[in-house]
């Protein structure tokens, strides 16, 4: 960095490096930046291509990683026709939940808290284009709070080319400065006024992002990450009632984890009536033989479910899910009596788990269910608790797991010794890069 840099720019150099030894992925497109001094940004503002900070501002952590994030998640590419002030507070806000998961900081959870309860339930903020669908409902006394609590940046140049860098072009808040020389290790970039001359500025913005800046889906957690809440763990906490009614056969697909065992119940099939009939006429009240009070049943004695709470799964999905679930312990036919069913939510950690030993148990579960979560998707957590909980003896006879789920998260690459499935609520996750030794199950049929 050279000696001789502005204090701002000596500022946001020290700020960049941190945010590249943080994520080294970030590292590569950091140091392609060019940072140009721009008297007419408030604060910070970037095309993609080129930094432009205020040369009598101080970037702080927060400003400079915010913008990363806008970067990373392509909120420059504004989607045609929206309002650009909406779209940018949709992106600020968005940026805002993602910041603190790819930069943990100590407010991070109250950051979280606030965008959450800022918009409705099923909305997910990690989403640039569902928070501007939520925005879109709110007047503007209620949106003034917001654009001054969640905006940290200028966005002006997502919506009209950078001036050349040696042109002296009017802003209503100050004129165009050109570039002063880069120091060591600081970005390049040609202008985007001379590289976007003779084409559409939004075709040009969104090449430069997609060949600048890594795909999210390459980046460690992958898909989890895309446009959604990424992999810290949520803090919402939801209420929900079983209004829907399950309509998957999961009898069938069972039996594969069921064992054999006896079980306390009357086996009429094993009854022979004619020497009971018999006590009955020769003795009175006595029978000869009473019916057998044991039968060997072929059921599913122990079964981890796992539902996911992530943020990619709306209210009505994980709705869906728990309506399955009740569908399935209600079949006695599949259950033994006293079974020993785990129920886990898990979104990026595992956010509760209960045993359901008899329906009646499910019954008060589901009676006052709370489904915690709402962060980010990982599915590792569950088969972590899984092994620790056959490793202790609390769970000795598992031959099965079936974790309830869009697809969209981190898949553990180690394959169990029991059998896992997967149930998926659209067909479009069977195409995911879901480990061969998962089996592949989808709700998405029994709901056309």
């Amino acid at each position: 960095m050279d000696n001789n840099a502005s204090p701002a720019s000596a500022a946001l150099s020290r700020r960049l490096f941190r945010a590249g030894a943080a994520l080294p992925f970030l590292r590569a497109p950091i140091e392609r930046m060019a940072r140009v001094p721009n008297d007419a940004v408030r604060g910070l503002a970037t095309d993609g291509v080129h930094l432009f900070y205020a040369p009598d501002g101080m970037p702080d952590w927060a400003a400079v990683t915010h913008l990363l994030t806008h970067c990373l998640f392509r909120h420059p590419i504004a989607p045609e026709g929206v309002a650009q002030s909406l779209w940018s507070l949709a992106c600020d806000m968005s940026a805002e939940y993602l910041r603190v998961e790819l930069f943990p900081t100590a407010q991070g959870a109250q950051i979280r808290r606030e965008i959450a309860e800022a918009l409705p339930e099923d909305v997910d903020p990690g989403a640039a284009g569902a928070v501007y669908r939520a925005l879109m409902d709110l007047f503007g006394d209620e949106l003034e709070p917001l654009y001054a609590r969640f905006g940290r940046d200028d966005h002006r140049y997502w919506y009209a080319p950078a001036p050349r860098r040696d042109a002296a072009v009017a802003f209503p808040e100050g004129p165009m400065v050109a570039a002063e020389p880069r120091g060591e290790g600081e970005g390049q970039g040609a202008s985007p006024f001379d590289e976007a001359e003779g084409r559409p500025y939004a075709e040009w913005l969104a090449e430069a992002l997609e060949s600048r800046w890594p795909s999210v889906e390459a980046l460690p957690g992958g898909r989890a990450m895309t446009g959604r809440f990424g992999l810290a763990p949520g803090s919402r906490e939801e209420k929900m009632l079983l209004r829907a009614e399950g309509r998957y056969d999961f009898s069938r697909y069972l039996r594969r984890f069921s064992t054999t065992r006896e079980e306390l119940r009357l086996d009429m099939d094993s009854f022979d009536y004619i020497p009971y009939y018999y006590g009955f006429r020769r003795y009175g009240n006595l029978p000869m033989i009473e019916p057998l009070e044991y039968t060997e049943s072929f059921k599913v004695e122990a079964l981890v479910i796992a539902i996911d709470t992530s943020g990619s799964c709306t209210r009505p999905v994980v709705e869906r899910f728990l309506a399955e679930i009740e569908r399935m312990l209600m079949r006695h036919d599949s259950f033994f009596s006293k079974m020993e069913i785990h129920i886990v939510q898990c979104d990026a950690v595992v956010q509760s788990h209960a045993v359901i030993r008899s329906v009646e148990a499910w019954k008060r579960y589901a009676q006052d269910l709370v489904v915690r979560g709402r962060g980010g998707t990982n599915f590792t957590p569950v088969f972590d608790l899984v092994e620790k909980l056959r490793r202790g003896g609390a769970l000795k006879r598992l031959k099965g797991l079936i974790y309830f789920t869009d697809g969209d998260g981190v898949y553990p690459q180690k394959p169990t010794s029991y059998e896992t499935a997967f149930v998926f609520t659209t067909r479009r996750a069977l195409g995911y890069n879901i480990p061969k030794w998962i089996v592949p199950l989808c709700l998405e049929p029994m709901y056309k």
